[in-house]
């Protein structure tokens, strides 16, 4: 991914260029709050802003759920764009299939994530993925 600017639409790309399951996870989850968190305010709304193009995959409603989760985080208004109805899973997507974790991802997932229908480890979403506040379930 290119460092220089971050751009929502950097996680599309991926998608679109075919990059393994596991790889668009851990940059959406992982990359993406390390660095929305290191800019500053103004970069981060205006990182916010602007709607990444959808792939009609369930990559869009995971990074529509971290881009509302860390826009919240971070006191910024929820953008528009993440309620868009591409943007939400029905069922649920479980991203692990390890069996503890899907239970914590199920009872401990942050709201955002369990409105979007796109369920990760809620361990992964703590200081050492970059977000300014620990979450603890």
């Amino acid at each position: 991914m290119r460092r220089t600017r971050l751009s929502l639409s950097e996680y599309t790309r991926a998608v679109n260029a075919g990059w393994p399951d596991d790889d668009i996870g851990r940059a959406i989850i992982h990359d993406l709050p390390r660095r929305f968190h290191a800019l500053s305010p103004g970069a981060q709304k205006r990182v916010l802003s602007e709607a990444p193009p959808l792939t009609y995959t369930r990559w869009d409603a995971l990074l529509a759920a971290t881009a509302e989760h860390i826009a919240r985080l971070h006191g910024h208004p929820v953008p528009d764009w993440v309620d868009e109805a591409p943007r939400f899973l029905d069922p649920p997507w479980v991203l692990s299939d390890v069996r503890r974790i899907r239970i914590d991802s199920i009872l401990h997932a942050p709201a955002a994530f369990i409105r979007h229908g796109a369920l990760p480890d809620p361990k992964d979403l703590d200081a050492r993925g970059g977000e300014k506040h620990e979450w603890l379930p």
